[in-house]
């Protein structure tokens, strides 16, 4: 018999830049952080960048040297792991490593039960995170909405807490100032148990958006330094970064200074911890329609390049898939957020967020987060990759049944049968059968399925005083 060693393939993945573009890119953003420069509109991290080594002019125009960006990717971290809230490892964010979450601060919904478009509340929120807490191939969470019968300035802090009390996945949350990021922080150490629990098993990251490439507002560089310090995990974003209005109409000139931007934050994050858990956020945005003055994140022009540089690097990143331009879930929300999926998947694109975002990500819906679950699903099984093992090959079945048996009775066939992918939504019987059970659509299916999950899904336990804690700390917004 033939001897096989017991390995499992691993399947290749999409770099869409080769290695001299990658090195071309990477020394054009070096020339921007050296001689053009980057602002920095805070005094407190103009000053470590000048005790680092840059040289500041004009204020607070901060140009960094070289050395200094090599030296910062040498000592990030190359690997952040993201718990749940019971302390297990649920994430382990890396080179060409994907997880899917949805994202946060939509304006408006889709109701599930109307099919009407209208503005979300609370309860909203908490129907989103019930309902991808109970789908598993969903592996963090964000907000998805900003609710409207919420107290402007208490919107995050809520977002958070019902974030925290609903599901025990890993959290990505967002916050406009520094103030709401420490209270989104102290409501995460008083899950955990603690700051030092919280630093050593974070479960939460934040993630931070700055308002140009070459012009870092106060606010994110603030809650960049005090996530630094407290070694908790961040995302960096170089704001949209949309071509020709932030940066160059060309796509190589939006790389660099999209680039020049996320290691400017990079080098600043580990001048203040060396070590500091930075993700790079490596979302392709940049796509600006001319013709409708709508910014796209379906688009196919930057997708996977953003997400090359993060590997190049071998930094942890955070990306973009499974949204959709459409209005209504229908054949171009299906089709647009399983290329964005799919694209995402083979670029390696670490968080991968905004999974069922609508209406150019505006608008969310239930129905189209649970159908990009399905998608998810067929991903994850195809992104599998191969055993092979004498198990596996099956010589001794294929010698044993021969060309006159049958593999079906087989016992070999039973022990395997239950490892392919069966759907959960896609239909794959016979027309008789879809017709016999009402000719449903995949909308329709999809519609029972946010139905039953909302009416059985509960909320994990939380001791009512630490419930009372975190109510106190929102009172605090």
């Amino acid at each position: 018999m033939i001897e096989v060693n017991k390995t499992k393939l691993e399947t290749s993945y999409y770099q869409r830049l080769s290695e001299s573009q990658l090195e071309a890119l990477h020394n054009a953003s070096l020339e921007i952080m050296e001689r053009t420069g980057v602002r920095f509109e805070d005094q407190e991290a103009i000053d470590i960048l000048k005790k680092g080594g840059c040289d500041v002019t004009d204020g607070n125009l901060v140009h960094i040297p070289s050395w200094r960006v090599e030296w910062a990717l040498s000592i990030s971290p190359k690997q952040i792991i993201l718990y749940n809230q019971t302390g297990d490892p649920a994430i382990r964010l890396a080179r060409y490593r994907t997880f899917f979450g949805n994202g946060s601060d939509l304006l408006r919904m889709i109701d599930h039960r109307t099919d009407a478009t209208r503005e979300p509340l609370l309860q909203d929120i908490l129907d989103i995170v019930r309902l991808l807490d109970a789908l598993p191939h969903y592996d963090f969470i964000m907000s998805q909405y900003i609710p409207k019968d919420v107290p402007v300035e208490k919107v995050e802090v809520e977002q958070m807490r019902v974030m925290l009390e609903y599901t025990n996945k890993p959290i990505v949350y967002v916050t406009t100032d520094m103030h709401n990021t420490a209270l989104d922080v102290e409501m995460a150490e008083a899950v955990a148990g603690g700051e030092d629990a919280l630093r050593c098993k974070p479960f939460a990251a934040c993630y931070i958006n700055i308002s140009h490439p070459l012009r870092h507002n106060p606010d994110s560089v603030q809650k960049l330094i005090y996530l630094s310090r407290k070694r908790l995990p961040f995302i960096y974003r170089p704001s949209i970064t949309t071509r020709a209005l932030t940066g160059p109409i060309t796509q190589a000139g939006f790389l660099a200074i999209n680039n020049a931007a996320a290691l400017a934050g990079l080098v600043l994050s580990q001048l203040v911890r060396e070590g500091a858990p930075y993700i790079r956020c490596c979302c392709p945005g940049g796509t600006f329609d001319m013709k409708t003055m709508v910014g796209l994140h379906s688009a196919p022009e930057i997708r996977g390049y953003n997400e090359a540089l993060a590997n190049y690097y071998k930094t942890p990143g955070f990306g973009l898939g499974g949204s959709t331009a459409s209005k209504v879930v229908d054949q171009q929300a299906a089709l647009e957020a399983a290329i964005g999926l799919v694209t995402g998947v083979l670029a390696g694109g670490g968080l991968l967020h905004d999974v069922g975002y609508m209406a150019s990500s505006t608008t969310g819906s239930l129905i189209q987060t649970a159908i990009c679950h399905e998608i998810i699903a067929w991903l994850k099984e195809y992104m599998g990759g191969l055993e092979i093992s004498p198990e596996t090959l099956a010589l001794d079945v294929i010698n044993a049944v021969g060309s006159q048996g049958k593999f079906l009775e087989h016992e070999h066939t039973y022990r395997h049968f239950r490892e392919d992918y069966y759907p959960e939504l896609v239909d794959q019987g016979d027309y008789d059968s879809w017709v016999h059970s009402g000719s449903k659509t995949m909308k329709e299916r999809a519609a029972e399925k946010v139905e039953k999950i909302l009416a059985a899904h509960p909320a994990p336990p939380m001791d009512q005083a630490l419930h009372q804690k975190l109510t106190a700390i929102i009172d605090k917004a």
